[in-house]
């Protein structure tokens, strides 16, 4: 990192091994078609199978969040970029999980509002293509490796580069508990390897709730003591 960024550390960082967490980094999809217990949608990234992603539908200002399941996905074509590159395109099926009776409500508000009058019977019920495209956005967990931590922010490692002074809901792995963080990037590096780029950032911790606040406390206090 930076001298800059060093000298607004607040807090001592400690050098550790092993620890990992994600960033629910959100990219743009098309929802191609939806019903309360599932959707189909395309990315130009392939979602993992049997992987959980939140999602995120803007309908009419009001944000819905689901979670679902991956449980299919395939390569369906190639889109040209205005530079002539070709971006592959993959279709992929979410199963729908933690929906309860408001977000289910809401969610059927959303199919009524924005679908075609010739429904498709699919297995798992009634679902319905999209008229219009909607902006919707899908948490992609990114990984990353915790190699400086305190309890102000933390150094990482990662395949994939994040802009200065973005922030992102953040998961970090202690002890087997997913910590939950909101985190500022404040310094982001290409560092070449021998297979491909990694980087390493610097991240301010920005929010947390009061529980992690005591684990993420707890587990800076064992390596002082160590």
């Amino acid at each position: 990192m930076g001298e800059g960024f060093d000298d607004r550390r607040r807090c001592k960082r400690y050098g550790i091994k092993g620890i990992r967490g994600n960033v629910r980094f959100l990219v743009d999809l098309k929802l191609i078609n939806i019903s309360a217990v599932g959707a189909a949608i395309e990315t130009s990234k392939r979602l993992d199978l049997n992987r959980e992603y939140k999602f995120m539908i803007d309908y009419k200002g009001t944000p819905l969040e689901a979670r679902g399941l991956v449980v299919w996905s395939q390569l369906v074509h190639g889109e040209k970029t205005k530079e002539g590159d070709v971006v592959p395109i993959y279709r992929s099926g979410v199963k729908f999980i933690d929906i309860v009776d408001e977000k289910t409500i809401k969610l059927m508000n959303f199919v009524e509002d924005n679908r075609v009058r010739t429904p498709e019977r699919r297995l798992g019920g009634l679902r319905c293509k999209i008229a219009t495209p909607q902006d919707i956005t899908v948490g992609y967990p990114y990984e990353y490796l915790v190699k400086k931590i305190s309890f102000s922010g933390m150094e990482i490692e990662t395949e994939h580069a994040l802009d200065p002074d973005s922030r992102h809901e953040m998961e970090l792995i202690l002890n087997d508990k997913v910590l939950t963080i909101t985190g500022r990037i404040v310094t982001c590096m290409g560092v070449p390897s021998e297979k491909t780029v990694k980087y390493d950032m610097g991240v301010e911790f920005l929010e947390m709730s009061a529980d992690v606040r005591e684990l993420l406390r707890h587990f800076i206090d064992t390596l002082e003591e160590s």
